[in-house]
């Protein structure tokens, strides 16, 4: 997976899958093989200050912000930034936890070279 398919990822399963497996290393699925357990990372804020809390937990630094308007990208209000490894990841999402999640994986991803 490259930087702009995880830029471009949408709220749902498949992003929420990418950080459970990626984010907190938990292969292969959720309690009882059950997908519907699956924590919803990209949709709910509370879930996904537990990304936040894992990335800290990585040697990375966060920075959140909402309601910004970014005239390039219109509906992309959230903004999330990790700083690590000398870099910085970055993302926009439509949602506060969607952009916490794509900016968490890219930094992953990147970080340890795992796509």
């Amino acid at each position: 997976m490259n930087q702009q398919e995880i830029l471009n990822m949408p709220a749902g399963r498949k992003i929420n899958q990418l950080v459970w497996w990626k984010i907190f290393d938990m292969f292969p699925t959720p309690p009882n093989n059950d997908m519907k357990f699956l924590p919803d990372y990209s949709g709910d804020l509370n879930v996904a200050w537990s990304v936040i809390g894992k990335m800290k937990a990585l040697g990375f630094e966060a920075w959140i912000m909402n309601e910004q308007k970014y005239k390039d990208y219109p509906g992309q209000d959230n903004a999330c930034k990790f700083y690590g490894n000398g870099r910085v990841y970055f993302s926009l999402g439509e949602t506060a936890p969607l952009a916490i999640c794509r900016a968490a994986l890219l930094a992953i991803m990147e970080s340890t070279g795992n796509e």
